[in-house]
């Protein structure tokens, strides 16, 4: 038996000033226009209940589709863009975020859990600093962080000729600029590693590249969090 209940708002209306700027952001990096709702689902029928936020996006199928195969990692963007702007309150009262994307033939809906969403929060605060080594080009230092369970050091140092060769091509490193993650578990020799993939681009000096980090969330940022990386991000 379905129990769902929906609660439609408007941009003026009953919306916080955290909702609106997070409403903002996705405008911001998406285009096209926005309806949003809140309410609650207390269905049997679904796997996630409770409080949630609903954006439904239109008029932006076409652009993404130039740049992505399907749209699970912008939906995944948008929520995260959503939710970071959120209060700490909203975030706890909250247990998903449901995304709507228009596009010929109907669609498709997401749903992300805030924990997943705060888990993300963790993943790029932690990226931070490794960032900030590959715009630095402290190359060493980045790879230093590298956990000996996902691959050897002699493995990560490996890749330094890549990471030198393209920053020589494509310009030094300004930013990076997350385009969605996917949160993903990892068999390793000491057990099963509950991980995020944080695909995105590194806005360069030249020309941008795509890079994905993946990264432990729940780690400290002394701790070799970096699980992986590579210049893509499907």
């Amino acid at each position: 038996m379905l129990g769902l209940f929906v609660l439609a708002a408007s941009f003026g209306g009953c919306t916080s000033a955290t909702e609106s700027k997070g409403m903002d952001q996705v405008l911001a990096f998406y285009g096209g226009k926005l309806v949003y709702a809140k309410g609650i689902s207390s269905s049997t029928e679904d796997e996630v209940q409770g409080k949630f936020y609903e954006l439904k996006l239109s008029s932006v199928a076409d652009k993404i589709q130039q740049h992505f195969a399907t749209f699970d990692l912008p939906a995944s963007n948008c929520a995260y863009l959503f939710f970071q702007a959120l209060s700490p309150a909203e975030k706890k009262a909250h247990a998903f975020i449901r995304i709507k994307i228009d596009a010929a033939g109907g669609g498709n809906t997401y749903e992300f859990t805030t924990q997943d969403l705060a888990r993300v929060e963790q993943a790029m605060r932690l990226v931070a600093p490794a960032v900030d080594d590959l715009r630095t080009g402290e190359y060493d230092r980045f790879l230093t962080r590298g956990n000996p369970l996902a691959a050897s050091q002699q493995e990560w140092q490996k890749t330094k000729p890549t990471l030198l060769a393209v920053g020589r091509q494509y310009g030094p490193v300004k930013e990076f600029s997350l385009q969605g993650f996917e949160t993903m578990q990892r068999n390793l020799d000491d057990g099963t590693h509950q991980l995020v993939r944080l695909a995105g681009v590194l806005i360069r000096g030249g020309q941008n590249t795509d890079f994905t980090f993946v990264v432990e969330p729940t780690a400290s940022a002394q701790s070799k969090y970096l699980y992986g990386f590579s210049f893509s991000k499907e």
